[in-house]
């Protein structure tokens, strides 16, 4: 499957046409090269979270319907809920309006990071 690459063009200096003589505190806008060029990486990275946001969307879809097909191999719990433990993580189906949580899990002894 081939993936999209994100590109940005470089945008001017600024989208914001200042009208002549405003000048002073309150009136003129303040330009720190440190932040905009900080706000412009932001931006970057938060669309390429948005562009994965259909395929994590995917993947739970399955996983949620993998979790139903074997909810009886698997059972539940008391309060309803799917719960399945693989490795070092902790699935858990909530029943209702579903709410699917992906957790790690630390053993006894083990220190948080």
């Amino acid at each position: 499957m081939a993936t999209k690459k994100i590109v940005r063009k470089k945008q001017p200096k600024s989208k914001v046409i200042e009208l002549p003589g405003m000048k002073g505190p309150g009136v003129e806008i303040i330009r720190i090269p440190e932040i905009d060029k900080l706000a412009e990486a932001y931006v970057i990275q938060r669309d390429k979270r948005c562009a994965e946001t259909p395929r994590e969307i995917a993947a739970k879809d399955k996983l949620i319907e993998a979790i139903h097909k074997n909810k009886d191999k698997i059972g539940v719990d008391n309060n309803g809920e799917v719960v399945y433990r693989f490795d070092d993580m902790i699935v858990t189906l909530k029943p209702g309006k579903e709410v699917l949580k992906v957790k790690a899990v630390r053993e006894a002894g083990e220190d948080e990071d």
